[in-house]
């Protein structure tokens, strides 16, 4: 289970999902669809690209065998919560690719923070809003997935979320997050903290 930002890690359990199990069938997106079927969170699946979500498999080496390599084919994204957590998937992958020397965004929320997956240990971590230091989930990035849908979401972002913050997010397209001035592009978000992130693996 994810801990919330600036929580203990030693008190952060691991998810039992491992992040091989999805490389134990040819095809990553059955157990995805199953994961999605059951979540228990909140969930929309953004509409795929096909050809497109082709292209981001050559681009980013991986193979539909991975969790991260279905996403790219069989989805635009999920919309975690109520569009509060979005997992990135289908083109959006590449649209993020180069914002990280050591890593690759994966994820962002509506409070504008990201979750990226470093290129080294391939653990996820996430930006928390505000901070320019990586929180490590001790997660890889199949297992992080899986605590999208299953996990305590509602608890991991308990003191980000205002009373009536469902009303905010439905109005947000997935590419959007909220800012002091309203609505504002989840790139904007980035872009203003962007140069000066610390590394993933805060060295």
């Amino acid at each position: 289970m994810l801990a919330p930002p600036g929580a203990d890690r030693r008190k952060v359990c691991r998810s039992g999902i491992a992040s091989n199990d999805a490389h134990m069938q040819s095809r990553a997106w059955p157990l995805v669809k199953r994961w999605i079927d059951h979540a228990a969170n909140d969930v929309a699946v953004l509409p795929p690209d096909a050809k497109r979500g082709a292209r981001v498999l050559d681009a980013l080496e991986v193979t539909e065998r991975s969790v991260l390599g279905a996403l790219a084919v069989h989805t635009g994204g999920l919309a975690i919560d109520h569009n509060w957590l979005r997992v990135l998937g289908g083109p959006a992958l590449l649209e993020w690719r180069d914002e990280l020397d050591d890593g690759l965004l994966v994820g962002h929320d509506a409070a504008g923070g990201f979750f990226a997956v470093g290129k080294e240990d391939g653990e996820v971590r996430y930006l928390v809003p505000g901070s320019l230091d990586w929180v490590e989930t001790e997660m890889g990035h199949a297992a992080w997935v899986h605590w999208t849908l299953m996990g305590d979401v509602e608890g991991f972002y308990a003191d980000m979320r205002e009373p009536g913050w469902e009303a905010h997010t439905a109005t947000l397209s997935p590419e959007q997050g909220i800012s002091a001035g309203g609505p504002a592009p989840m790139s904007a978000l980035w872009a203003a903290q962007r140069d000066r992130v610390r590394p993933l693996a805060g060295r």
